[in-house]
């Protein structure tokens, strides 16, 4: 009886995705929904960058209301420079869409409950912890940069507004599904060690 339940988990390593078939056909639709949004939303948020951008005047308006102080003139320098923090800051967002298009990929070839769809369930969330890094320090680095001919104390630019709530919920939703991931990678860790003595 234990052999013929050890059977049907099989090692990582050479696991046939046939008996995953009928779930990987009940979920086909849904991974190719799930890379479609995170493709998306990638180039959604290259897009807002870019949009947001287009507008000195408004950034420099968001800025000075935030630190609530008059920025006066930024120059163009400054803003071609915060500009090109912010996209290489978006760099992560396209990780994080990048391991989820590879782990649905994996989904969509049967390899559903392996060690590798266990180490990009950890992928994006270690990009997910990435990318809420880099935005932080992204921020401080433009906030320095527009900043830097306003008589403004240093403290005040890189305290004030130092993490938002948006922040605590990437790094909630990343640490949760990197915790998912090593919950997967152990149990399949289990299955293999156990099929490898049966």
């Amino acid at each position: 009886m234990t052999n013929v339940s050890w059977t049907t988990f099989a090692p990582a390593a050479t696991a046939d995705p046939l008996p995953h078939e009928a779930l990987r056909a009940r979920i086909a639709w849904l991974c190719h929904l799930t890379r479609a949004a995170a493709v998306g939303w990638a180039a959604w948020m290259l897009i807002a960058v870019v949009w947001v951008w287009t507008d000195p005047a408004k950034i420099a308006g968001m800025l000075g209301h935030y630190l609530n102080a008059d920025l006066g003139a930024v120059t163009s320098s400054q803003f071609a420079w915060g500009f090109g923090v912010h996209v290489a800051a978006w760099i992560p967002s396209a990780a994080v869409a990048y391991c989820i298009c590879r782990l649905f990929d994996g989904y969509l070839g049967g390899r559903i409950f392996t060690g590798d769809a266990a180490a990009w369930v950890q992928r994006i969330g270690i990009a997910g912890l990435t990318t809420v890094a880099v935005g932080i320090v992204a921020r401080r680095i433009d906030w320095l940069i527009l900043t830097s001919h306003a008589e403004l104390p240093l403290s005040t630019r890189l305290l004030t507004q130092f993490v938002v709530p948006s922040d605590l919920l990437g790094v909630l939703f990343s640490l949760f599904v990197l915790a998912i991931g090593q919950v997967f990678r152990t149990a399949v860790q289990i299955v293999d060690d156990n099929a490898s003595i049966v």
